[in-house]
Order: C-alpha cells, then structure tokens, then sequence
C-alpha cells in the first residue's frame, strides 16, 4: 500500500489568547492539541463527500505531538494539516503550527491517527467508499 496525500490541505489562523498561557508565561502544551483539534473539525467539515454515515464516524486513535519550541504571548499561528490515507481504517493528519509572521518559526508538529468505528458495535470498520475515493482522486 502506498500513502498518498489528500488533495485538500486546510490552514487555520488562530489567535494566541491570555487564557492560553500557563504559570511559566508560554502557551500550554494542551493548548496544542485544541489548536489541531480545530483545524481538524474544519478540514472535516470541508469534506465535500460523506465522511460519517449513521453510528459510523471518526474517532481519534492516536496523537504524537513534538513541542519544538514553546509560544508566546502574543502571536498569531498559522496550523496547517495535510492529510494521508494508511490504510483500510484509518488516515493520518498530519499538522504544523508555525507563527503567521514568520512561518520559519515552527512551534510544533504532530500527526493525527484517526480510524473509522461502528459507534453500536464499538469495532472499527472500513473507511467509508467517499473517503477512499477522495483518496484516489487526490
């Protein structure tokens, strides 16, 4: 099987908050995982085919986050995913979160394991036809 990118990568610009930050004065390393979680959700919603189907739906299997360098107050990110198909289950998402103003700077990347799961059974299941297919043409 060969990985092969989505031909829809999605960039979000997000505005580092106050309420961000913690006791040592840089953004929160769990603040990472809700800045991927909300490009993720959007690149989903973007999909212009059928990615959940009734008690069939995404669930996050697996997150690997690298902090290559902590986040300041203020700033102004620039997250990006790009997609990529491993297999019959599953996709990865593949982020970075750079700064807008300098997009040298990288703050962090991760990659994003989703599978597809009967919601009822409580299994994963295959991915669904329109997902495969945004693949092939992609």
């Amino acid at each position: 099987m060969t990985d092969k990118l989505h031909s829809s990568p999605m960039r979000k610009t997000l505005q580092v908050r106050w309420g961000d930050l913690d006791a040592l004065n840089h953004v929160n390393n769990t603040r990472f995982l809700r800045y991927i979680e909300e490009v993720r959700v959007d690149w989903f919603e973007s999909l212009a085919f059928g990615w959940a189907e009734d008690g069939i739906g995404p669930v996050v299997a697996n997150i690997n986050i690298n902090f290559r360098r902590p986040i300041l107050w203020p700033a102004t990110l620039c997250v990006d995913l790009q997609a990529r198909w491993s297999g019959g289950k599953s996709i990865v998402l593949m982020h970075e979160i750079r700064d807008r103003d300098d997009p040298s700077i990288l703050y962090g990347d991760a990659e994003v394991t989703v599978v597809w799961v009967d919601y009822d059974a409580g299994k994963t299941v295959p991915l669904p036809p329109a997902i495969r297919r945004g693949f092939a043409t992609g």
